[in-house]
């Protein structure tokens, strides 16, 4: 969510806490009273996918640092251990093409460490087991860089799908916005007025709690000015 959004939602659950601190004042208008539960509920929905919202690219962005060090880590090792084999071998072009020290790795994106894995992964193929496991490498340990080196390209396809399901959430979170937009000035704003007689305290609360401030953030060139209102 947005600021202003933030600003809003913490406006409706003020009126929310002000009507039911003030119920029995509240229930002498019950189409008001019933705006409030159908508030209160839109409330509940919009805190359930901002959690949503926030936490889905988060996730996978963590698991994705979390698999691109595994990968970098084998990286390093597997090309290691070519790079010893090769040079025994007296193949200096196998050891030009897995020359990958940890000072190189850490300078490449996440794109490039995908394809200089992969070069790795694809020549530790035609190496004889045997030979790589003189130079410390064991099977499993090649194809545990396979699994995590496919998982990591995977997440191409998982961001981009988490990115449309997160904007599936921010359309939801906007629908209701609108439904209590509706609730606000149709049903709410329309009866609030006979409290002013009927339950003053209410109210004045109400209106309190009622009253959005929207800041905008300010360009570092401008001066921050409050604008009002939801």
């Amino acid at each position: 969510m947005n600021n202003y959004q933030k600003a809003r939602l913490s406006s409706n659950k003020q009126i929310v806490i002000e009507a039911e601190n003030h119920a029995a004042e509240v229930a002498v208008i019950p189409t008001f009273a019933k705006g409030i539960e159908q508030l209160k509920v839109i409330n509940s929905e919009i805190d359930q996918l901002s959690v949503i919202q926030s936490e889905d690219l988060t996730g996978i962005t963590e698991d994705k640092n979390e698999v691109l060090q595994e990968v970098i880590d084998y990286l390093i090792e597997v090309s290691g251990a070519i790079h010893s084999y090769a040079g025994q071998q007296g193949n200096k072009s196998l050891q030009a093409l897995v020359n990958f020290k940890p000072s190189k790795v850490e300078h490449l994106d996440r794109h490039e460490i995908i394809n200089v894995a992969t070069t790795v992964l694809n020549e530790a193929r035609k190496i004889v087991p045997s030979a790589l496991i003189n130079e410390g490498i064991t099977p499993d340990e090649i194809t545990q860089f396979d699994n995590v080196l496919t998982k990591l390209k995977s997440y191409s396809n998982t961001r981009h799908t988490a990115g449309i399901d997160q904007k599936d959430v921010t359309r939801r979170i906007a629908k209701l916005f609108a439904q209590a937009t509706d609730i606000k000035k149709n049903t709410l704003e329309r009866l609030a007025p006979q409290y002013e007689r009927k339950a003053p305290e209410f109210f004045n609360k109400y209106k309190t709690a009622a009253n959005v401030i929207n800041r905008r953030a300010a360009k570092t060139t401008d001066t921050a000015t409050p604008e009002a209102k939801a």
